[in-house]
């Protein structure tokens, strides 16, 4: 098969760029099919391979074309449930396209996923479809942890790709936002289809008046107010678990995702 993996980060365009991309028919059907949200399943109680297979019922277009966004944090929770790089095992048996996107505008990145956890509303889809919806409140804390995470997550996927040396695509968000039609061309050359359809995607960019708001209010504080604190990679305490105890006593990772936002949302 014919794989198209999206290696990023939330609230960096790929809703709007992934929806692009199944609207075609034939370049897979965008999502982040690691996750266990999906399936009505406990990922303990099936094999690695047969888990694979329900991310292949979701991702794959008829023509046996399947489309993955990765963030750090799925990754590492596939690894800690099957114990192997999902990556790597893909590229055994299938044919990958690896490809980044970044967005420059970290800041403007880190207010959008701020608001995203807040709101529950990951996209303009799903803004539209929400019926009880929470109005985000500016919170200087987590966008600095949002922010700071984001770095980390495309630092990460940089030193991922440059230490086993694996060729991929790099895109970025702003410089598509013109014209998207580079990012069909280059998935629809590896699939190796000659003729896509136009440019077509449900997600709307979501940036408003407010988010220009905030912008203005974070460079403010950012210049009076101690960040430090904010920047830590986590402050999530671990389960006092018996699958825990077990872990540290063996020297093994304890249950703790890597790149997992925390804290959680406020109230």
């Amino acid at each position: 098969m014919k794989g198209l993996l999206m290696l990023t980060e939330a609230r960096s365009g790929s809703n709007w760029l992934g929806n692009s991309a199944s609207h075609t028919g034939v370049l897979g059907k965008s999502g982040e099919w690691i996750s266990p949200v999906y399936y009505n399943v406990n990922p303990k109680h099936v094999t690695a391979e047969e888990y694979i297979q329900k991310i292949f019922e979701r991702a794959s277009t008829d023509n046996g074309v399947f489309y993955i966004k990765i963030f750090p944090r799925h990754l590492h929770w596939f690894q800690g449930q099957f114990g192997f790089d999902l990556i790597n095992h893909l590229a055994v048996d299938h044919d990958l396209l690896l490809f980044t996107l970044t967005r420059r505008d970290r800041l403007r990145q880190a207010i959008s996923f701020s608001k995203g956890l807040q709101s529950k509303m990951w996209s303009s889809k799903m803004a539209a479809q929400k019926k009880n919806k929470v109005n985000p409140k500016y919170d200087f804390a987590q966008i600095c942890r949002t922010y700071f995470m984001i770095e980390r997550s495309y630092n990460y996927w940089d030193t991922y790709l440059s230490v086993q040396e694996l060729e991929y695509t790099a895109f970025v968000y702003e410089e598509l936002l013109a014209d998207p039609t580079p990012f069909l061309q280059a998935l629809a050359a590896h699939v190796g289809i000659k003729d896509i359809p136009p440019f077509e995607s449900d997600c709307k960019i979501q940036r408003n008046a407010e988010t220009e708001e905030w912008v203005a209010r974070f460079k403010k504080d950012i210049q009076s107010q101690n960040f430090l604190g904010y920047t830590a990679t986590s402050t999530r305490s671990y389960s006092r678990t018996l699958g825990n105890l077990g872990k540290f006593l063996s020297g093994q990772h304890m249950k703790s995702i890597p790149f997992d936002y925390w804290p959680p949302v406020a109230g």
